[in-house]
């Protein structure tokens, strides 16, 4: 097992994981919304558009 950082209230998921597992939320959940409203965005370009909006690559 990694000697990663885990989380006080969850101590079986590492910091990381868990910030993998907001992100990938973050993603669906955006482009849920998205469509309801009608857009045609899929997950993977709302995952592209954040990651330019936030900086990331």
């Amino acid at each position: 097992m990694t000697k990663s950082k885990r989380t006080k209230k969850n101590p079986g998921i590492s910091l990381e994981r868990l910030a993998e597992l907001r992100r990938a939320t973050l993603v669906a959940s955006a482009g849920a919304s998205t469509r309801l409203e009608g857009s045609k965005l899929s997950d993977k370009r709302v995952e592209e558009v954040a990651n330019i909006v936030f900086g990331q690559k």
